[in-house]
């Protein structure tokens, strides 16, 4: 019985590891914050540090949203508030005949 039993669990494994190799890994934490203040200072903004992403508002957040972005408000150490926007996330590899990502945008809030 053992010399079946050997290859069996040989083959199963690979077979049971699979889903979980193509699991999605969430991001470190913090990392959302650091790309967002990064995203803001490019634009020309003083921003240190990111240390709050909440919902954008709902006007802002369908308006990009239909441009293919993921809009979210950006609160930073300074006391200022912004709305980033970034592409939204593709799962795999991009098809060669896909468009171009969206260019995320960065908007200052009163």
């Amino acid at each position: 019985m053992s010399r079946w039993l050997v290859p069996l669990a040989v083959l199963a494994f690979p077979i049971m590891a699979l889903p979980s190799a193509w699991a999605d890994i969430p991001p470190p934490p913090g990392s959302q914050e650091r790309a967002a203040a990064a995203l803001i200072r490019d634009h020309g903004h003083a921003c240190p540090n990111v240390t709050r992403l909440a919902a954008a508002p709902p006007a802002d957040a369908d308006a990009l949203a239909k441009q293919g972005l993921d809009a979210s408000t950006a609160v930073c150490d300074n006391g200022k508030r912004f709305v980033v926007a970034f592409p939204f996330r593709r799962p795999g590899p991009p098809r060669p005949d896909a468009p171009p990502p969206p260019t995320p945008v960065v908007k200052p809030l009163p």
